[in-house]
């Protein structure tokens, strides 16, 4: 398919300053640019950003949803209640009539909050998806997951909708085809080509300048790094100090018996939501905590994918909870303990996927972790031959996404 103008959009995801959206993002970007290197691209988001469209080679126009979580407390999507504006609205429309494709990245299934009328993860890709099916225009779902049981009966109709009318879905893991599935959905688009992260064509930094920037001195020790979120979307905020502890405690043990310095890499640093859903803020509290703090650096400034994917070629090894910073680890040969969390489907098909299932860890205790980082350190060599082929054959499925759904269009 020959495209001119494309719309793309994500569900949950895109330009909410988290490096694991931004790292698909720009595969999707990078992916339509190959194909297309004219093509216009209009990208929907929350913030539009002059620096973010330059970075990336699009234009932004605001979306559908309110600023920041106060705001939409209460509301339909923002231009859907009495006295909202509605150029945005308008705009958005201009935009789907004028392009030959939507495309709707993210989990569009998402359950964390409940999906409503005109409120919630998935209704916001049914709304849009229907914007595009009134103008005649077709729509594909990109780098879909589904890392849960779909429960909501609302979610499984939007799934069934969705799928059923796009012109292609690609999806990360089979785990995720399965609970689509299992919602009642059509097989016949559904296509699983792995995490489009490791997809992204990195660009060259001089990594020192980042550090150099922001005070950061490293010193000639190995260098481990970190990257950890709270789910602050649990509730449980009770807890947070004692997990942060607990980590603090594991890497005090680990800096003492490996003789290494840590260097912690924020993946997301969003302000307009829940406080924690900034990394960094985490990170201050678990630094807090460590006795040898003077080996211990925090990334405080807010970085690109690209300086941010860059970062990782200094480790020797890395930790986090986050899927897509090991990614970044993997991508750069660097061995890493991925820390499970409570949604179920999210690390283990990733770690399969690299070879490497032994990898993925319950945080059962400071403990623990210290165990699994001495092991991990000896057997890092090992480590990197594992992975080595499968990350040679994500990146390579990965860039098989776009092609596939504009081959769907065709």
């Amino acid at each position: 398919m020959k495209i001119s103008s494309v719309v793309i959009t994500g569900s949950s995801t895109y330009g909410v300053k988290n490096h694991g959206d931004d790292a698909m993002l720009a595969t999707l970007v990078q992916g339509l640019k190959a194909v297309s290197p004219a093509v216009k691209i209009t990208f929907l988001c929350r913030h539009p950003d002059a620096d973010y469209d330059r970075v990336f080679g699009f234009q932004s126009l605001k979306n559908l949803d309110h600023n920041s979580k106060v705001e939409s407390a209460g509301r339909l999507f923002f231009g859907f209640n009495l006295g909202d504006p509605d150029e945005h609205l308008k705009a958005i429309v201009k935009a789907l009539s004028d392009a030959d494709l939507l495309i709707i990245g993210g989990n569009s299934f998402m359950e964390i909050f409940p999906n409503e009328f005109l409120k919630g993860v998935s209704s916001y890709a049914v709304t849009l998806a229907l914007i595009a099916k009134f103008l005649g225009t077709p729509f594909a779902l990109y780098g879909a997951n589904v890392v849960d049981k779909i429960r909501q009966d609302t979610t499984r109709d939007h799934a069934r909708f969705l799928v059923g009318n796009a012109s292609a879905v690609t999806l990360r893991e089979n785990s995720g085809k399965q609970l689509l599935l299992d919602a009642g959905v059509c097989e016949k688009n559904l296509h699983v080509l792995g995490d489009p992260a490791f997809g992204i064509e990195a660009r060259e930094f001089n990594v020192q300048k980042l550090l150099d920037h922001q005070g950061i001195s490293l010193n000639e020790k190995p260098v481990i790094g970190v990257s950890f979120r709270l789910e602050y979307w649990s509730g449980e905020e009770d807890s947070f100090s004692l997990v942060c502890l607990q980590l603090a405690a594991a890497l005090n043990e680990i800096i003492d018996r490996l003789n290494v310095q840590v260097l912690l890499i924020p993946n997301c640093t969003y302000t307009h939501g829940n406080k924690w859903q900034d990394d960094r803020l985490v990170h201050r509290e678990i630094k807090s905590h460590i006795t040898q703090k003077n080996q211990v650096f925090c990334v405080e400034e807010e970085l690109t994918i690209f300086e941010t994917l860059a970062l990782y070629s200094l480790l020797d090894m890395h930790i986090s909870n986050r899927r897509h910073s090991c990614v970044f680890a993997a991508l750069n040969a660097v061995p890493f303990i991925a820390i499970d969390v409570s949604l179920t489907g999210h690390m283990r098909p990733f770690v399969t996927d690299l070879g490497v299932p032994d990898q993925l860890i319950k945080f059962e205790s400071s403990e623990t972790i210290e165990k699994m980082a001495l092991g991990t350190w000896d057997d890092r060599e090992a480590i990197k031959k594992k992975m080595a082929p499968n990350v040679d054959r994500l990146i390579k499925s990965a860039r098989t996404h776009i092609p596939i759904i504009l081959e769907s269009c065709s």
